[in-house]
């Protein structure tokens, strides 16, 4: 990750809560580095690029803010809708 990336992610994480919808979407944006408006609630992640490496990055990310989820949980349906109604409380 570029310093540039890097800053870009703080200023994100300052300004938007990781665990509501936008959070959820910014994160995976940033990890599949692609404009969050380019993706759609029911896309398949994966089929969007995105590995277990990156998986495992943002369920950390998520656990480390008090979510209660695994990457079994995400990887199992892996698509914004269904993140979203695990992650947001």
């Amino acid at each position: 990750m570029t310093t540039q990336q890097v800053t870009r992610a703080w200023a994100l994480e300052q300004a938007v809560s990781p665990l509501t919808e936008e959070g959820i979407v910014l994160a995976v944006s940033e990890q599949l580095q692609i404009p969050a408006s380019d993706i759609q609630l029911n896309d398949d992640l994966l089929m969007l690029g995105l590995d277990s490496v990156r998986l495992m990055t943002l369920v950390g990310k998520w656990q480390a803010y008090g979510a209660q989820v695994s990457f079994e949980d995400l990887a199992e349906q892996p698509t914004l809708e269904v993140w979203i109604d695990k992650l947001v409380a």
